[in-house]
């Protein structure tokens, strides 16, 4: 098992055990999809989780991140929305691997996700809302000034 599949069954155990039951859906999104978590590309891994890449920018899409990260190994995001979604994704374009988590809402839950994600340089951070089969986004550029995962 590599680490990132270790650290992505802990967070789905994290996230299962502190946000909702119904989270436990993230940990077999890990196994339906094993190609979302391997994409180099923000629109690799948007095709992979929801089948396309075709998104419009909301303001009903809440993504507070800080505009410069003094340490890239713990960026807090936070992801918040009024949309009725059933799934959110949250993506960066800094590291390798693209996709960060994957969020299954229950119906009528309230999308309000915190986490800390790691990026060794200077990126985009993306959420993407799904709502009625469509997909609302929001970006914020974070500056990283020390490497998280390169150092």
């Amino acid at each position: 098992m590599n680490r990132r599949n270790f650290l992505g069954l802990g967070l789905g155990a994290v996230v299962a055990a502190s946000v909702a039951p119904t989270t436990l859906s993230a940990i077999n999104f890990r196994e339906t999809k094993p190609k979302a978590w391997d994409a180099k590309k923000v629109d690799g891994a948007l095709k992979e989780v929801f089948g396309t890449s075709t998104t419009t920018k909301s303001k009903k899409v809440k993504l507070k991140a800080p505009d410069i990260a003094e340490n890239g190994a713990v960026i807090p995001v936070t992801v918040s929305s009024k949309l009725a979604g059933s799934k959110v994704a949250i993506l960066q374009d800094a590291n390798p691997e693209s996709l960060v988590a994957v969020f299954t809402v229950p119906k009528g839950g309230i999308i309000d996700y915190s986490i800390r994600i790691k990026m060794q340089k200077t990126g985009n951070v993306t959420v993407i809302v799904e709502e009625g089969g469509k997909l609302y986004s929001a970006s914020k550029l974070v500056k990283v000034t020390i490497g998280g995962c390169g150092g």
